[in-house]
């Protein structure tokens, strides 16, 4: 099979917006783990990856040339990939001369499962009020109407506030949909907003990241059925923790250990 029909076969993307937004997912939900030759190795692949969205056609030798770097160093780094799942790799071998030829890199989508819609969302909603029952749940998502749910997004002063936008951003780069992020936005503000004054806001703001985080890793093992309860419960689990490590350090500021 020559390299155009192995390309129309495995292409993964319909247009070039869709591979570079995958791109910016990967390197947003990888990004602590990155090298910045890694980083550069993503970018490379997906300026040679335009013509069939998502497939790349390189020699190992080529891409090394390319980037200023050895051999050695590219087939490292390209494992690395794939085993985050950001490509898929498929070798090929020289017809008539034998040997390995040019690898068929593929940049896989940054979410395997897209959240259910119809009557599988509406049925998600419902369960994920009922997950949510607690004494200061302001409103329920069905109750609202799109003024009052505008008023309760807004974010103080003329201009969002980072941890909004870094909240909305990763959301935006896995299922950018308006509603599914308003959803999950107002979900974690409801569990915070009694803790506002106890904790820092970067401390709240890394249990909104990290269940986020967790959630979306586990929508690429699994299938989440309710995604919004989910990610509620995750919230909910790491405020617990924070509650018990706070009782922890009363208790040790209290009654410190004698040596």
């Amino acid at each position: 099979m020559n390299y155009v029909s192995l390309a129309i076969k495995h292409q993964p993307f319909q247009t070039k917006e869709e591979m570079n937004q995958a791109v910016r997912c990967h390197i947003v939900e990888h990004g602590g783990h990155l090298s910045a030759t890694e980083v550069e190795m993503i970018h490379l692949l997906s300026r040679y990856a335009c013509k069939y969205p998502g497939v790349a056609y390189l020699k190992n030798d080529t891409i090394a040339e390319l980037i200023g770097r050895s051999r050695r160093t590219v087939i490292r780094v390209m494992n690395k990939l794939v085993a985050y799942s950001i490509i898929t790799r498929i070798e090929s071998m020289r017809p008539q001369r034998g040997g390995n030829g040019a690898n068929l890199y593929i940049i896989n989508p940054s979410v395997t499962r897209n959240v259910s819609r119809g009557k599988e969302a509406e049925n998600a909603e419902a369960s994920t009020d009922s997950a949510l029952e607690m004494p200061d749940e302001p409103l329920s998502f069905k109750n609202i109407n799109n003024k009052e749910f505008k008023e309760s997004l807004q974010v103080e002063g003329s201009h969002l506030k980072s941890s909004y936008r870094e909240f909305k951003k990763l959301v935006y780069c896995f299922i950018p949909e308006k509603k599914f992020f308003y959803r999950l936005y107002r979900s974690y503000k409801a569990q915070i907003k009694s803790l506002e004054t106890i904790y820092a806001e970067e401390t709240l703001h890394e249990v909104g990241i990290q269940a986020l985080k967790a959630m979306f890793s586990a929508m690429k093992m699994k299938d989440v059925h309710n995604p919004v309860g989910y990610f509620s419960r995750i919230v909910k689990q790491k405020l617990d923790d924070l509650y018990f490590e706070r009782l922890m350090e009363l208790e040790e500021s209290v009654n410190p250990c004698i040596m």
